[in-house]
């Protein structure tokens, strides 16, 4: 017998590496966005059905019933659509509901040792500045890091900004 109440705890366990999950009853569907609602109505009758989209819904990235998440191999099921929001984060098309972030990009970086302010160290290259307040790096194996300056030793602050030419 399936057990679909697993599968609900073990997909919103795997989403939370990456969004943030809202649950909505069945019976408050007609109070859902116009996007979520239709996405919800197309969805089929398995439940429970995931819907991933930007916060400020403007854009469905995905969309999984349950019969498609019995196999629970969520890095499987959700690598692309995690490979679709990383894209449409660096390229600023990710919104959040508010104006779109000011990505300053930062071409021709070099890999460099960046320090957080809790003594941790990274070889990546900077590749970009959001909001004048999130750093944008790139680590050797592809992976993007973003940091804010909290989180970044105050020289590598300093640093990133001579990089990106605001110093």
């Amino acid at each position: 017998m399936d057990c679909t109440g697993a599968v609900s705890v073990s997909a919103s366990k795997a989403l939370l590496s990456f969004s943030k999950n809202i649950i909505v009853d069945v019976s408050e569907t007609a109070g859902l966005p116009d996007l979520i609602k239709n996405s919800y109505r197309t969805g089929g009758a398995s439940i429970p059905i995931v819907i991933i989209t930007d916060p400020a819904i403007q854009k469905i990235y995905g969309r999984f019933d349950h019969p498609a998440m019995k196999s629970q191999k969520y890095d499987l099921l959700f690598k692309d659509l995690k490979a679709d929001i990383s894209e449409a984060q660096n390229q600023g098309t990710f919104f959040s509901g508010q104006n779109a972030p000011k990505i300053l990009k930062v071409a021709n970086g070099t890999l460099q040792n960046w320090q957080s302010s809790a003594g941790t160290q990274i070889k990546a290259k900077l590749i970009g500045i959001e909001d004048d307040s999130i750093y944008l790096f790139e680590t050797e194996a592809g992976k993007t890091i973003r940091a804010t300056a909290q989180q970044l030793a105050p020289e590598s602050v300093t640093k990133a900004r001579q990089s990106a030419g605001l110093n």
